[in-house]
């Protein structure tokens, strides 16, 4: 029997984006049916700047598969990626480790594959112009899920930095295929937009609800707590708002709970989960003018699938950036 370490390197050679929507998308039905236990994530904060230490267990019985992710958010920490660390898999059926994976791989790719398993159920078909308002490296993997799910003409990026969004702009325009312009302000990037990604580390509103015209999908993917949010009361308000476990949003979703602590907003807001609208028990987009929103939290559930399906395709290859320690 072997260890397998796989760095950043093999996780992006096995593991596409098509194939991981697929994948998120028989995740997240799994999750909901009971299949996968999810205890809460442990979060230990590091200091006043922000940083923490963040530890998720888990368990997907459909899979046979069990582990941990270990991860730290260092939101400052350019020009490294603001989340680093490792999953560590464990077969079901035998209890013994059999991979350790890179985590800023995983979690790149599993947040934006999600984001595309929405994307692909509420956007409206037509959808062509995407804004995203950030430019790290989960703005990088949700241009590629983006693309995966709609027939993109055209990107506009904005960010705090005019310079860092010109860069990822020159950077991914070629690559992507598509033309990548940098705006002068959220707003505008926002107003223009069929798509939206918030994909920042900004603890408060980098989004307004009345920028979003009418048929806009939103993906509001870089706040994690209670406590912070990307999009204000109005885009919630506006949009009907899909989540991926019910539970979990009710407890760290900030964009939801801060409106319902102020009295502007119900937990009756959340449309559904996603999951949902995957079994048809739930309607997604009802008519093209409805805004539509997806709000990602992510689990540990999505990080394991994804860990041991990477692992499952290295199985006899000689993969780079893969190591094999036997016994």
């Amino acid at each position: 029997m072997a260890l397998d370490f796989m760095t950043g390197d093999a996780v992006r050679t096995c593991v596409s984006m098509h194939a991981c929507i697929d994948l998120m998308a028989s995740t997240m039905v799994s999750v909901s049916s009971g299949t996968a236990a999810l205890p809460q994530r442990s979060i230990v904060g590091l200091g006043a700047s922000g940083n923490a230490f963040v530890v998720m267990p888990g368990a997907i019985s459909s899979a046979d598969v069990f582990g941990a992710k270990l991860v730290s958010f260092f939101p400052s920490n350019t020009p490294l990626p603001a989340i680093q660390g490792l999953i560590v898999v464990f077969e079901g059926r035998t209890g013994r480790a059999i991979a350790v994976v890179d985590a800023v791989a995983v979690t790149a790719l599993r947040t934006a594959a999600a984001s595309g398993v929405a994307t692909r159920l509420l956007a409206r078909k037509d959808a062509m112009t995407l804004a995203l308002i950030g430019y790290g490296v989960q703005a990088e993997s949700h241009l590629q899920a983006m693309q995966a799910v709609r027939p993109l003409e055209r990107v506009v990026v904005w960010g705090r930095s005019q310079e860092k969004a010109r860069e990822f702009a020159q950077r991914h325009c070629e690559c992507a295929g598509i033309e990548i312009s940098v705006a002068p302000d959220a707003q505008s990037a926002v107003e223009q937009a069929d798509i939206v990604c918030t994909v920042t580390s900004s603890p408060t509103p980098v989004l307004e609800g009345r920028w979003l015209k009418p048929g806009t999908h939103l993906n509001l993917v870089g706040a994690f707590t209670s406590t912070t949010r990307e999009a204000d009361t109005e885009a919630i308000r506006r949009a009907r708002l899909f989540v991926e476990i019910r539970e979990f949003a009710l407890r760290e979703a900030g964009e939801l709970l801060i409106p319902i602590a102020q009295g502007e907003l119900t937990a009756d807001h959340i449309a559904g989960e996603i999951a949902d609208v995957i079994r048809g028990s739930v309607p997604g987009r009802r008519r093209p003018e409805e805004i539509t929103a997806y709000k990602s939290l992510g689990n540990v559930a999505q990080d394991l699938a994804t860990a041991a399906y990477a692992h499952e395709q290295v199985a006899g290859r000689r993969v780079a950036g893969l190591v094999r320690i036997a016994d």
